[in-house]
C-alpha cells in the first residue's frame, strides 16, 4: 500500500481534531451542542473550509458514533475475552457488566448511541451502520451459546429469516454459520434485559426507587444467565 500523501495526512489529521473537538461538546453539553459552525470556530477554521470534511450535522454527528460504537464493541470484546470460551455464563455476565459501565461512564456518548431522538439527528451512515453491527455481534454471541431448559425453549414464537433486517442478518449469519431465527430473535431479547436498566439509570429514572443500582442489575444479569442455561 502507497504510503499517504502530505495532503492525505493533513485531512486525516484535521479530521480526527474535528471530532475530538465535537465529542467534547458531546460530553459536556449532549448532542443538541454539537454545531458545525461552533466547532469551525472553536478550531479557527473558515466554516466554507470545515464544510469540505462534514458538510452537514449529521454526518459529524454520525462519525462520532461510528467511534463510540466500535469504542463499546472493544470495551466489551475484552470483558468477554478475559474469560475462556469454555465459561460462556461468565463471558455472558462479563459483557452485562461492561455493559453497564461503558454507559455510566460515557452517559452522552450512549444517549447518542440508543437515544431515539439522538439517532434521528444522526441519520444513518454505511460506517455507522457497519460499527453498530460489530457491536451487536457480541450479543449474537451469547444468544448462540445458549442452552435453555426445554420447558422454556427459545421463545415461544417461531421467527423466520424475513423477520428481521436483512442486512444485519446477512453480517450475522457470516459472522454465525449456524444461526438460526430463533437465536437471533434471543440475541434481541437478551440485548433487551441487558439494556433496560442501564437505560433506566442512565435517564435518571432509576436510582430514585433504590439507593444502589448495581445491585439490581447485577441480580437481572445472574438471572438472565441462569434462563439462557449458562
Amino acid at each position: 500500500m502507497p504510503a499517504a500523501s502530505r495532503r492525505e495526512r493533513h485531512r486525516a489529521q484535521t479530521t480526527a481534531e474535528i471530532k475530538a473537538t465535537a465529542l467534547k461538546h458531546l460530553v459536556e453539553e449532549g448532542a443538541e451542542a454539537v454545531a458545525l459552525r461552533g466547532i469551525a470556530r472553536d478550531m479557527g477554521m473558515a466554516p466554507g473550509t470545515f464544510y469540505s470534511y462534514f458538510d452537514t450535522r449529521e454526518a459529524l454527528l454520525a462519525a462520532l458514533a461510528a467511534d463510540a460504537y466500535r469504542d463499546l464493541a472493544a470495551h466489551l470484546r475484552v470483558a468477554r475475552d478475559a474469560h475462556p470460551a469454555g465459561d460462556p455464563g461468565a463471558r455472558a455476565l462479563a459483557h452485562g457488566l461492561a455493559y453497564r459501565a461503558w454507559a455510566l461512564t460515557h452517559p452522552q456518548e450512549f444517549r447518542l448511541l440508543f437515544s431515539g431522538r439522538s439517532r434521528a439527528a444522526r441519520g444513518d451512515t454505511a460506517e455507522s451502520a457497519e460499527a453498530e453491527y460489530e457491536l451487536c455481534l457480541g450479543i449474537v454471541e451469547i444468544a448462540t451459546t445458549a442452552r435453555p431448559a426445554e420447558d422454556g425453549g427459545l421463545g415461544g414464537s417461531s421467527y423466520a429469516w424475513g423477520d428481521f433486517d436483512p442486512a444485519f442478518t446477512a453480517v450475522a449469519r457470516a459472522a454465525f454459520p449456524d444461526l438460526t431465527p430463533a437465536v437471533l430473535a434471543l440475541s434481541l431479547r437478551v440485548w433487551g434485559r441487558m439494556h433496560g436498566l442501564v437505560t433506566l439509570e442512565i435517564d435518571g429514572l432509576l436510582r430514585p426507587q433504590i439507593d444502589d443500582p448495581a445491585v439490581l442489575y447485577g441480580d437481572e444479569l445472574r438471572d438472565l444467565v441462569r434462563g439462557l442455561g449458562l
